[in-house]
């Protein structure tokens, strides 16, 4: 598999200065910031440990496809076992991100309910519409003790099942069932996967290059410009990805991390201006 990457990318997060609760070590959501700025951190940490764990291999940078290399360093990269850290750190990411969400859930009950009803309150995630009496009534558990109007409706409105068709790809149902997983066995990720890293500016290469990543039939010359572009000015380099993102597959690690992190991030931002 060959998935693009565009040299030039930064691992961390970049917070808006109109966003005081980040760095407002008194504001009710002092405690989410701390926990975002935590998932930022392992992102960065895992970025550098994977550079770090490929240089270290025989061959940090994939030789030509033409050269008689090729194919050894293919086998070489399909039995190489990639550390057990990278799961734990990925998982660790996305716990922060879930519990992040659940925090909010937590500022909104009431002080009774938390006294009352401390583990039953949780930020409900739903890739389907609650229909059931079973389903409604679970819903509704989660955020009995929210008080605050405005956050019951936006808590509805960011449920994955109102993208429709897109639910499976909605950043909040993709934190819920990573998190889900990852509380029993450990998050997958596979090496399966290519980087083609291509020089700011070049957009024409790099669409072509996602959409022959996505399977896509390409043409005469669209095959003729992957060419080019690797043999001018791309180095084809391993790299990690989960084999199971939302809808896609083959989803390289780090850019899906920052995904998450900034849409869950932005998502909490929502509820920071309820305060």
């Amino acid at each position: 598999m060959i998935l693009v990457k565009v040299i030039g990318g930064n691992c961390t997060a970049c917070y808006d200065a109109g966003m005081p609760w980040i760095d407002d070590p008194n504001h009710p959501f002092s405690g989410i910031a701390e926990k975002l700025k935590r998932s930022d951190e392992n992102i960065v940490d895992l970025h550098n440990e994977i550079g770090d764990f490929f240089k270290q291999c025989k061959y940090p940078v994939l030789p030509d496809i033409n050269a008689q290399e090729w194919q050894d360093a293919v086998d070489y990269f399909k039995n190489l076992v990639i550390p057990k850290r990278f799961s734990v750190l990925s998982g660790e990411v996305v716990h922060h991100l879930r519990s992040s969400l659940d925090h909010v859930a937590w500022h909104f009950s009431s002080a009774q309910y938390r006294l009352e009803h401390e583990n039953a309150i949780e930020f409900p995630v739903f890739k389907e519409e609650p229909l059931s009496s079973d389903d409604i009534r679970r819903f509704e558990r989660k955020i009995k003790g929210i008080i605050n109007p405005s956050a019951l409706s936006l808590i509805r409105d960011l449920q994955p099942y109102k993208r429709g068709s897109d639910a499976e790809d909605d950043p909040i149902g993709i934190v819920h069932d990573m998190d889900r997983f990852d509380k029993h066995r450990e998050l997958t990720i596979v090496h399966s996967a290519a980087g083609i890293a291509i020089p700011r500016g070049n957009s024409e290469a790099a669409r072509v290059f996602t959409k022959y990543s996505k399977g896509e039939l390409l043409s005469l010359q669209e095959i003729s410009l992957m060419g080019r572009t690797i043999k001018n000015n791309a180095k084809v380099a391993p790299l990690v990805s989960f084999p199971k993102f939302g809808k896609g597959k083959g989803q390289l690690v780090i850019p899906a991390l920052i995904q998450l992190h900034q849409a869950i991030f932005e998502r909490v931002d929502m509820f920071a201006s309820l305060v």
